[in-house]
């Protein structure tokens, strides 16, 4: 029963780390409104990155102190977001472009986003302390059956409603990532010697 209950924990752990609207989520709706192959692959990416992540943050936790680094992961992230905010918005990417340009999206995403850092750095790390390892084998199954789930839902909304719900899923996509930029930006001034 204990461990029953613990994949449960790491399954709402993957969905924890997956569902809330982010840069990650805004990218993955866009390009899943093209194709949801192209959102999953997104999502396959930032998983990629949680994965490195967890690698990193569980190898490194005790000999490093990584959180002297996150005003350049603010900085990095920052740029980022913007750079993608006016792609979606001019949405001149070619249909072939959304599925092959995902997965590197979603990855550096990942790897740049400090809430995805910061999760690693303080959930990631309470969790292991707590429950050891084995919640973490089904949290990339959480993350995997949401990253699908969304992408799945999008693109039929874009099927059944057309184009009205491409721009409204685009401009719900730059919107979250200009916040982002905007977020990530301020705590990089605040973040300043």
């Amino acid at each position: 029963m204990y461990y029953l209950l613990v994949a449960l924990i790491g399954l709402l752990l993957g969905v924890s780390l997956a569902a809330p609207p982010g840069p990650v989520t805004a990218v993955l709706v866009n390009r899943a409104s093209r194709s949801s192959m192209a959102g999953i692959m997104v999502g396959m990416g930032a998983m990629t990155a949680d994965f490195t992540l967890m690698i990193i943050t569980f190898t490194l936790r005790r000999l490093l102190p990584l959180d002297s680094y996150e005003t350049y992961f603010y900085l990095a992230g920052a740029i980022f977001f913007a750079i993608l905010s006016l792609l979606i918005l001019l949405g001149n990417e070619k249909e072939e472009e959304h599925v092959r340009g995902g997965y590197p999206t979603g990855l550096f995403m990942g790897l740049v986003n400090p809430f995805q850092i910061g999760w690693w750095l303080t959930a990631g790390i309470a969790f292991v302390q707590k429950f050891g390892y084995y919640p973490f084998y089904f949290l990339f199954a959480g993350i995997v059956a949401w990253v699908v789930f969304l992408s799945l839902t999008v693109r039929y909304s874009i099927m059944k409603y057309g184009e009205r719900a491409r721009n409204a899923f685009r401009i719900f996509s730059s919107v979250i990532l200009i916040f982002f930029s905007a977020f990530f930006s301020y705590y990089f001034l605040v973040s300043l010697p």
